[in-house]
């Protein structure tokens, strides 16, 4: 507390200390009393004046001549001593009544000489009742300064108190506001820790999906590497037996050709009967046929078994772990590939590609961010409906790729755009997704330095706007 709050304010020390008049520290009644009692054994008024000569009570018991003679005494002299004025038959004998060497007022007593009462002690009956009147005076005197302290202190007391209490309201108060901002704070501390801690778990399955796909991919490769080189000698050989059977037809032919010429044995006639037989039974000519096809259509498969594990190595960056150089274009096609069973059927693909740079990235994450979005837009497709994706290079002050992704789908509500990109908000059903899709896209464009935005409209659809620096990615 500061100690100007200590001091006592003007008003109440002048208060405290302020002089009692007459009438406060005589009461009219306890006069009455005394004067009552000694009139009965004296012969003798007693009347009180206040300093300036005026009557002690509210109407005065002089007479007006006399009330007036007494003011003018009171105010030409300065009687602080005992004094008599008047007759020896009817005089006025003046006592002042001193307080704390100030006079507080006049006692009065008027010698009145009857038969009954001939003579009064006038001037020790004088001292005695003011003797009286200040014991009176000093023990009510007391009283008011003690109540007077005592309610100074009462109401020092209170009004501490009550300072007291404002202070402990503000202080509440603020610790109240301190403690909402605290629990605010770590209500916000605590939702980033849980984002931060699914966005590493979410970190974790793709590390984890990329070593499944390098041991996939490996194991794929070897069986893989053989199918493919057996089926081209598997080629060769059936284009070998190909050109037998041909030469055997052209064997044929010539034999029946000259065979009136040269009449064949009955051996020789059933043998050709029975390879005819069995040629006819196996339709030899469309086993030559579809064999050779088979085998095209099987390397086939097999070089696009080659592609889709070149995609799964290219998603998950197994050989160039790390910071590398990537081509936007070739990233898109790669999780294109991944995703092509999710769109089949579903949603038409339109490539708008623009040659592009390489931009410095981390090639998985990119991969990923991708895949996020393709997955959805098609997600956002209810029966039918295209995936454009288009992408441009941009040359300003700081030359960028941007790449957009727009789909027909059902759109993103008003309401819901400044929240696409928050941690765990979707709007897919229970165990379809955590929402850490978007959230964990943003912040890896934001990590690379570039932006991503969203425009929808409810029932036309989305489109997601990504712009990554060439240069000085800022990872």
């Amino acid at each position: 507390m500061d100690n100007k709050e200590m001091i006592p304010h003007v008003g109440e020390q002048k208060n405290f200390d302020r002089e009692y008049g007459l009438t406060e520290l005589v009461s009219t009644s306890v006069f009455d009393e005394l004067r009552i009692e000694i009139e009965k054994i004296a012969p003798v008024s007693l009347i009180m004046l206040l300093p300036d000569g005026t009557s002690y009570y509210a109407n005065s018991m002089l007479p007006a001549n006399e009330e007036a003679s007494l003011r003018k005494i009171l105010r030409l002299e300065q009687i602080d001593t005992i004094k008599t004025f008047g007759a020896s038959s009817n005089k006025i004998t003046i006592f002042p009544l001193i307080h704390e060497l100030e006079t507080i007022g006049y006692l009065l007593l008027r010698y009145e000489k009857t038969e009954e009462r001939q003579s009064c002690p006038i001037i020790p009956l004088g001292s005695l009742i003011i003797k009286l009147l200040n014991y009176l005076v000093i023990s009510k005197h007391k009283r008011l300064l003690t109540a007077g302290l005592h309610g100074r202190v009462v109401e020092d007391s209170y009004a501490q108190l009550k300072q007291k209490a404002a202070m402990l309201e503000k202080s509440e108060q603020k610790y109240r506001l301190l403690a909402e901002s605290l629990e605010k704070e770590v209500e916000k501390k605590a939702k980033k820790i849980k984002a931060t801690q699914a966005q590493l778990m979410q970190q974790e399955k793709l590390v984890a999906i990329g070593r499944l796909a390098a041991g996939v991919a490996h194991e794929i490769n070897n069986p893989l590497g053989f199918i493919r080189s057996n089926l081209g000698i598997l080629g060769e050989y059936i284009s070998d037996l190909c050109e037998l059977v041909e030469e055997y037809n052209s064997l044929e032919k010539v034999f029946y050709a000259s065979a009136n010429n040269y009449p064949a044995t009955k051996e020789i006639e059933l043998i050709f009967q029975k390879i005819n037989a069995v040629k006819k039974h196996i339709d030899l000519d469309f086993i030559l046929s579809d064999t050779t096809n088979i085998v095209s259509e099987s390397k086939d498969g097999a070089d696009r078994i080659k592609k889709i594990v070149s995609d799964l190595k290219e998603f998950a960056s197994i050989d160039q772990p790390g910071e590398t150089k990537a081509n936007i274009n070739a990233c898109i096609d790669s999780a294109l590939n991944i995703l092509a069973n999710v769109f089949e059927g579903k949603a038409k693909i339109i490539k708008d590609y623009s040659e592009l740079p390489l931009i410095t990235c981390y090639r998985e994450k990119i991969n990923q961010v991708f895949m996020n979005l393709l997955l959805n837009a098609a997600d956002a497709i209810e029966d039918r409906g295209t995936v454009t994706i288009a992408t441009r290079a941009h040359k300003n002050n700081k030359s960028y790729v941007e790449i957009s992704i727009a789909d027909t789908g059902v759109g993103i509500p008003p309401e819901n755009l400044n929240c696409v990109f928050e941690p765990f908000f979707t709007t897919k059903d229970i165990g379809n997704g955590m929402g850490l899709g978007l959230s964990t896209s943003y912040d890896t464009i934001k990590s690379h330095g570039g932006t991503i935005n969203v425009e929808s409209q409810l029932g036309r659809g989305s489109v997601f706007t990504i712009k990554i620096p060439v240069k000085d990615s800022g990872i």
